[in-house]
């Protein structure tokens, strides 16, 4: 539920590869709750099967305890995913204190009057001592027009829905701490054309629904993909300048899409002052794209 991943709370994993790029800090000298709020990231995904999405982000500090950061970027889905290519625009903002986090975000995806996906997501976190725990709100509406058939009868399927979920992340000691995320989602899917649906589902019957709101679920494009619920847990240890995390994640496609599975390993190192920079590989399978190898990179420079 951030501005990067869909509403399984990726932001769990995010917050513990991109830890804040604020100076260490005494007891005496606490920092701002809005500290390492100040930087330029770029990350990208792409997997064997031809998906592909670059994300770059801007965030900046507003006072001792606000943020906003603002998103843009492109996808690329290979034709058993729909074959669209949407552009992205992101945006968040963001307070915290001593103890508690609030943070409202959107996600927006168009590709012409083809694809169109809106998110909005807002979070609630408590934290303590280095752990935290969070609700999550998360409400989706996406469009998709073209044909289906042999008659290629002109469609407009839709679907739309609000999530609820709660994540957490556990300190365990000074190097190693856990996290994990759950999201259940009620849906609601339309098809505006004069054939009847079929049995089975929406999914069984409706080609471009199934490419582009629901099938080809990969790690990859999995922002776009409608779950019924989802969830995910992982866990991290750090050195002083190094950050390893093992997580694996698990969803339910909406209409009787079938289930999709991910695991992945990811390391940060912060490579210079201020430099901090990421890669992973993982693994992912769905029912509608089989099993797919992917990678990921990032970068990002605070100051």
């Amino acid at each position: 539920m951030t501005t990067k991943r869909h509403t399984l709370c990726i932001a769990v994993s995010a917050a513990i590869l991109a830890t804040p790029f604020a100076a260490a800090a005494g007891p005496a000298d606490a920092p701002n709750p809005n500290d390492g709020m100040r930087y330029l990231s770029v990350d990208a995904l792409s997997d064997k099967l031809g998906n592909q999405q670059v994300l770059s982000t801007l965030s900046l500090p507003v006072g001792r305890s606000a943020w906003v950061q603002a998103g843009v970027g492109k996808a690329r889905n290979n034709a058993q995913n729909g074959g669209q290519r949407p552009g992205i625009f992101t945006g968040a903002v963001g307070v915290a204190g001593e103890s508690y986090q609030l943070t409202v975000n959107t996600a927006q995806r168009f590709d012409g009057s083809r694809f169109r996906q809106q998110d909005w997501g807002s979070s609630l976190d408590w934290k303590h001592g280095g752990s935290s725990v969070g609700v999550d709100l998360a409400h989706r509406r996406a469009r998709t027009s073209g044909t289906t058939g042999a008659s290629a009868v002109p469609t407009q399927t839709s679907v739309s829905g609000t999530g609820f979920g709660g994540h957490g992340v556990l300190r365990l000691s000074e190097h190693v701490s856990v996290y994990g995320a759950a999201t259940h989602n009620h849906y609601k899917t339309s098809v505006q054309q004069a054939a009847m649906t079929p049995p089975g589902g929406l999914l069984s019957g409706n080609p471009l629904l199934g490419q582009v709101l629901f099938g080809g679920v990969s790690a990859v494009n999995i922002d776009e993909v409608a779950l019924d619920h989802s969830a995910q847990v992982g866990t991290t240890y750090r050195w002083s300048k190094v950050a390893v995390s093992a997580e694996y994640t698990t969803g339910q496609v909406h209409d009787n899409g079938g289930a999709m599975h991910s695991v992945d390993v990811k390391a940060a190192v912060d490579v210079a002052p201020g430099w901090r920079v990421a890669s992973g590989v993982g693994r992912s399978s769905s029912q509608q794209s089989g099993q797919a190898t992917f990678a990921l990179v990032s970068a990002a420079y605070g100051w």
